[in-house]
């Protein structure tokens, strides 16, 4: 029928079929079945009740469960309510941050670009200025005194550092004055030697001399004359003379050495076939000998350098040359004649020539000829050099003007 039979009414309703089938008695039959009949009822209404009471069981732990499901719910939202609450405060706390950098950033902007418009103001001015003093200075009235003071109005600084600058990008100088304005550079600006362009002016020096470090920048002369045997000239007399056993370098450095410190070049030390007098005299004057100073030993290697190069100009070059001195000399002679003190004091180093009156510097009129006319001083038609400012002419020196020297 469709439920559950237990044992017992399994064994009772099987009891009570196997009656009606051996009963002839039609009475008992009925009963049989009437009994059969409510006992199926009876537990049908027994199983019903027990399904109903599953059910309700079942249903109630539904409930109880969608109880606990909706505390647990009612937990969850608050907690996400919570959560909702402190995610909207940080982002109150974010916006205004964010307003706030923005605000920040609107404002470096402006900043910024009020610093590039200076910039690029102040680059066209110095561009302006720039072309200004190089305009200047190529005419032909230039004055340096009106150039200062115009430098001056500018409020331009001036330093030792941006003078390198420019004296670095000169092409013209020899090996060696390359070599002490790079040790000048890294020995006494060492935070713009690390800096362009005289990182690379110091650098390119150094390669072209084959030194790796920036002391190998000094001159051998000034090592050699801190090294104790160089204060001694017998000592370095008999290294240059193999009387004292050493290297070939060493004889030749002994030999420099020698000769730019004490003047000394006559290296033939008389032999053992002469008196021996003759020995103690050659090294007693070699022992008089007086050590000259480094200023010195640097004012002579100077004065070798410039003679090699001289040696070396063509008649063009010293033409140039030449030319470019009485071009300068010019407005030097108007703002000297204006009274100014610096003019008057550099055409001290100016000569002119007695034939075609071009002034020349010193430098120029030491090789006995005028290198504008090409006159001699001597000869048919010889000329002569007169100093453009006579000493009459310099003012007495009250210390008002240091660069004025008196007595030349």
């Amino acid at each position: 029928m469709g439920r559950k039979i237990s044992i017992k009414e399994r064994v009772a309703t099987e009891a009570a079929q196997d009656i009606i089938k051996r009963t002839t008695n039609q009475s008992v039959k009925a009963q049989m079945v009437r009994l059969l009949f409510d006992s199926d009822a009876r537990e049908k209404a027994r199983a019903d009740t027990h399904a109903q009471q599953r059910q309700k069981r079942s249903q109630n732990r539904e409930l109880d469960e969608m109880r606990s499901q909706r505390e647990s719910l009612k937990g969850e939202l608050q907690s996400k309510e919570t959560l909702t609450t402190s995610l909207e405060a940080d982002h109150k706390k974010e916006m205004a941050l964010l307003k706030e950098k923005l605000a920040c950033l609107q404002k470096s902007f402006g900043q910024l670009e009020e610093q590039k418009f200076a910039a690029s103001e102040s680059s066209r001015k110095a561009s302006e200025q720039l072309s200004a003093v190089a305009s200047y200075l190529a005419h032909p009235k230039c004055d340096r005194r009106i150039l200062c003071g115009y430098l001056r109005e500018q409020n331009v600084t001036e330093s030792e550092t941006g003078a390198l600058h420019v004296i670095v990008s000169d092409k013209s100088l020899s090996k060696e004055q390359r070599r002490k304005l790079a040790l000048d550079t890294a020995r006494d600006h060492k935070e713009a030697r690390n800096q362009q362009p005289l990182k690379q002016f110091v650098d390119n020096v150094k390669a072209e001399f084959g030194f790796t470090k920036d002391e190998d920048l000094e001159p051998d002369c000034v090592r050699g004359y801190r090294d104790k045997a160089c204060d001694d000239p017998v000592f370095l007399v008999k290294l240059a003379t193999r009387l004292e056993d050493t290297s070939t370098q060493r004889r030749e450095w002994a030999a420099d050495m020698l000769r730019l410190f004490y003047g000394w070049t006559n290296l033939d030390v008389p032999g053992l076939e002469r008196p021996h007098w003759d020995r103690e005299a050659f090294f007693k004057a070699i022992g008089a000998l007086r050590k000259r100073s480094i200023e010195e030993v640097e004012r002579n290697l100077q004065t070798e350098i410039q003679t090699a190069i001289e040696k070396k100009r063509s008649k063009e070059d010293w033409q140039v040359l030449v030319k470019n001195d009485n071009q300068r000399a010019r407005p030097l002679r108007e703002a000297a004649a204006a009274g100014d003190i610096d003019a008057l004091c550099e055409l001290r180093d100016y000569r002119q020539c007695s034939n075609c009156a071009h002034v020349s510097h010193n430098d120029r009129t030491r090789q006995g000829h005028c290198h504008h006319c090409g006159r001699m001083y001597s000869g048919s038609q010889p000329m002569e050099w007169s100093p453009v400012v006579k000493l009459a002419d310099v003012p007495y020196c009250l210390g008002l003007f240091p660069c004025i020297k008196t007595g030349v």
